[in-house]
């Protein structure tokens, strides 16, 4: 693999020299393309907002490719690079399903494609949405943090805002990429797309394939996917215009092993602590690892209508099937437990925009279907003999889903221009289905597949529930001031929602003759679930010129009913989650963009959260979990990034510096984990309308340069107890070349 890198970075210098003669006459047809659309400005990397009057930032295509990190997998490091935001990774590619993303310190952050929710648990439970579609394939990526507007977005819980990805569309010419990268760990990607350009029916699409592959940096063990995706636009007429996306992928992950606290203080001994080669162990690596099979299906339809109107219907749907094994104790010997996941998601967001008397008027309904989990609904498991794997004649949980969990959520939105005034405000309604599971009795089962399972079986009517219904009315308001042309400051406040304590259901599943005994259903705990709730306060002001970009904002944030753990004295100390949790964050963000000229751009972004319990948690009658006033685990105070991207004729070079300041593993705030920094370089060079090619882009980046050894993922609730946590270390220097062709 060495020798191979080698080679490969020693063909990409050489291209670059032997190009470098037509330097000269390209210098100046090398300019970044300005994009002016109502409300928004290209600043560099970012979008500049102007009349917005919440805090959203959007990355653009130029931004995505220079900071969307090691091989352009996962658009959650794309936004990394903006405030208020900890993306970590136990990889340095965002391959492995060990990562996470915290925004304004909460972990529930809705995660959206074209602003429809696609298996839509963000990095959980499965391998989460993004590697539904390759990077190459998105032409922005946007955050809404703090209170998220209600047509903007239908991710069902998103009380840390929500990360909304946007498409390439189809182009009017003919064109066919076709790239290649390489990088450290036998990282690989394949990706080509092909777009037919505008057709004589009005019709154009696109078609692409990835292949991605890498091993695991620590020890035995690999990723792999293939992402196959389409995407269709049809002008119906002048009024109507219809598009059809659809893609297909199969991720492939081993996990990374994890650290207890005692490990992760001593890095130089366990940075590459791994799975084992052992297969009669439980931590042999191929009993930690998932594979899915996934895929989605959505259209966007628009329709003008007399005046100014427009409705927008956006049906999709998706599933996903997959599994997940993970190295545990039955009955005290070594064995593994099998999560099934089966997801099948529809919906349709229905969307009427027009102007009414000076009003921007946005009335609209999203309604989706979803098969769980969560909570948890199939694990199977077994014993290790042998080096193999041997049924244990039962399930942990075995349970058939009877009714889906549904959302249904009218919305509705009003703006209007009073002088240099722009106010807005609007409405979304949730009404939440909780869904119905049969759970049934786990014991005694021949080694048969889910669904011949419930032939061997009877249902536990102790254990099985029925959905139970949630109501919220979520307002947002907003007013955006144009003191002058450039500068603008706003006000916003609006309401998000979180996930309720699903996992409760699961509790129950694997301790039920402890509530069983004490006359305790499943369905006494179902009843007591409700969604967090936080409202969210920012104030802010934006100044964008040509040559600067600045944003900044400070923010008061209110969490109710937070899903927290308690011990229950009356089960034998039991511990399970319930919405009684009450926090409160605030803080301040600034974001800079400067163009110093028209090669020379840099870029700085800050933060500062102090997030923490409001009152203590008790844990049982006589036993209380100090946490008021404690800062919140894996939340830093501190964060921020520093940036440059400096342009000499063909040849892009661009630094990044990301500071994550000190964090905590639990809620006592006893485990401590330091401050790092990590340092990116990328460096690019593109040669257009040269040959046969409309461009060639040879590039060389290099990921935690200096070789840094931190900890990147805490695998934490809100209120986790010292001792709980997992640590997982960062990755160290990734080198990836890449080759580019363009048609």
């Amino acid at each position: 693999m060495k020798l191979r890198l080698a080679v490969y970075i020693t063909a990409l210098l050489v291209c670059c020299v032997a190009l470098q003669g037509w330097c000269e006459e390209a210098q100046e047809k090398f300019t970044m393309e300005e994009v002016v659309v109502e409300g928004k400005q290209e600043r560099g990397i970012f979008e500049a907002k102007t009349t917005q009057s919440d805090t959203e930032s959007t990355v653009n295509r130029e931004g995505i490719k220079l900071y969307g990190g090691a091989g352009k997998i996962s658009p959650f490091k794309a936004v990394d690079i903006l405030p208020s935001v900890n993306y970590q990774s136990a990889d340095g590619y965002g391959l492995t399903n060990n990562q996470s993303i915290r925004v304004r310190g909460q972990s529930r952050v809705g995660s959206t494609i074209e602003g429809l929710s696609l298996l839509n648990y963000g990095l959980t439970p499965g391998v989460s949405d993004q590697w539904l579609f390759d990077m190459e394939n998105l032409s922005s990526i946007s955050l809404y943090r703090g209170a998220v507007g209600p047509e903007k977005s239908f991710a069902p819980y998103n009380t840390g805002g929500t990360v909304d990805r946007i498409l390439l569309r189809p182009t009017d010419k003919v064109g066919f990429t076709l790239s290649e990268s390489h990088g450290s760990y036998n990282f690989n990607k394949l990706f080509t797309r092909f777009d037919s350009g505008l057709l004589p029916s009005g019709t154009k699409m696109f078609f692409s394939f990835s292949k991605t592959g890498a091993d695991n940096w620590k020890g035995s063990g690999d990723f792999k996917s293939d992402i196959f995706s389409f995407g269709i636009s049809q002008k119906v007429s002048s009024n109507v215009k219809v598009e059809l996306f659809g893609t297909y992928g199969n991720p492939e992950s081993s996990a990374y092993r994890s650290l207890t606290y005692a490990q992760s203080r001593d890095l130089s001994a366990y940075n590459r602590y791994s799975y084992s080669d052992n297969a009669n162990s439980s931590d042999y690596y191929d009993y930690n690892k998932s594979s899915f099979i996934n895929s989605a299906f959505f259209s966007n339809i628009e329709i003008k209508t007399p005046g100014d109107g427009k409705v927008t219907l956006k049906p999709y749907y998706a599933r996903e099937r997959g599994r997940t094994l993970t190295g545990i104790t039955v009955s005290g010997r070594p064995g593994v437990r099998e999560w099934v996941i089966r997801h099948d998601m529809f919906g349709l967001v229905a969307q009427y925009d027009t102007k009414l008397l000076g009003t921007d008027f946005t009335l609209g309904y999203w309604y989706c279907n979803q098969e769980p989990p969560g909570p948890p609904t199939a694990q199977k498991l077994f014993l290790i003999n042998n080096n193999s794997l041997t049924y244990t004649g039962r399930w942990a949980i075995l349970s058939d889903p009877t009714e889906n969990h549904e959302w249904h959520s009218p919305y509705i939105s009003l703006g209007r221009q009073f002088g240099s005034f722009y106010v807005k405000g609007g409405l979304r309604y949730v009404y939440e289905k909780a869904p119905s599971i049969d759970l049934y009795n786990s014991t005694n089962i021949p080694d048969v597949s889910l669904e011949d399972a419930f032939g061997y079986t009877t249902a536990d009517p102790s254990g099985s529930v029925r959905g139970e219904i949630i109501r919220k009315a979520l307002p947002n308001f907003g007013v955006n001031y144009a003191i002058t042309k450039q500068l603008n400051t706003y006000f916003n406040y609006g309401r998000n929602i979180g996930r309720p304590a699903f996992d409760t259901w699961s509790t129950y599943a694997n301790n039920r003759t402890a509530f069983t005994s004490r006359g305790l259903t499943a369905q006494y705990l179902w009843r007591k679930i409700k969604p967090e709730i936080s409202d969210h306060f920012d104030l802010g002001a934006r100044y964008n010129t040509d040559l600067w970009s600045v944003g900044g904002a400070v923010f008061y944030v209110i969490s109710n009913d937070k899903s927290v753990s308690v011990a229950d004295p009356n089960l034998g100390g039991i511990r399970y989650s319930q919405n009684v949790g009450e926090a409160m964050s605030y803080g301040a963000e600034l974001e800079i963009s400067r163009n110093i000229s028209k090669d020379f751009n840099i870029f700085a972004v800050g933060s500062y959260n102090k997030y923490e319990f409001t009152k203590d948690i008790h844990v049982a009658a006589n036993s209380v979990t100090e946490a008021k006033g404690n800062q919140v685990p894996d939340v830093p105070v501190y964060e921020a990034r520093v940036g440059a991207t400096y342009r000499f004729r063909d040849f892009a070079f661009t630094s990044a510096l990301r500071y994550t300041g000190k964090r905590y593993g639990d809620v006592e705030n006893n485990e401590h984990v330091s401050a790092f920094t990590v340092v990116d370089v990328d460096i690019r060079y593109t040669k257009e309308n040269i040959w046969n090619f409309k461009s060639i882009t040879a590039g060389l980046a290099f990921y935690n340069l200096f070789n840094t050894r931190y900890i990147s993922v805490i695998n934490v609730s809100d209120d986790t107890r010292q001792g709980s946590a997992s640590y997982y270390t960062g990755a160290p220097l990734t080198v990836v070349g890449r080759l580019e062709f363009k048609f």
